[in-house]
């Protein structure tokens, strides 16, 4: 590498710590209290609501109605400037759901943007369930009905 190089580097390296630390912060003082919050709430519901995953750049958050039925929702660094939001429902008899990613610009990431979050992708999460066990019904009624 020549000196211009080097330079070029450590100025990127320098951005690229600096959205680390603001995603960091984040994590620590906005995702993970609203995740607390919707953790209490649904644990009261019958949920079992873990954080499986806590590493640089990328945080999860699993709500698990059964071991097998659950919503998987993942935080990471995206680039410099965003955070990346995939949330992935698992429920038997279907197949994976993955939600279209939703991005955020980290300045803009707050609580209230989280706690819509949270509730969209737990709103969408039952909905899909109660919508297969209703589709599960009617297969075992048109089958006893035979």
């Amino acid at each position: 590498m020549n000196d211009w190089q080097k330079r070029f580097s450590q100025k990127v390296d320098l951005v690229r710590g600096t959205a680390r630390q603001q995603f960091e912060e984040l994590c620590e003082k906005v995702i993970a209290p609203a995740f607390e919050e919707y953790r209490s709430f649904t644990t009261a519901q019958g949920f079992c609501a873990t954080a499986p995953v806590k590493k640089h750049d990328v945080r999860a958050f699993k709500f698990a109605m059964t071991e097998n039925t659950y919503l998987l929702m993942t935080f990471r660094l995206a680039g410099f400037e965003h955070c990346e939001l995939q949330s992935d429902l698992f429920i038997p008899g279907e197949q994976k759901h993955a939600c279209t990613p939703v991005h955020v610009e980290l300045p803009d990431l707050d609580v209230g943007w989280i706690r819509r979050m949270f509730e969209h992708a737990l709103d969408q999460f039952v909905d899909r369930f109660v919508s297969s066990l209703s589709k599960r019904d009617e297969n075992l009624v048109e089958i006893i009905g035979t």
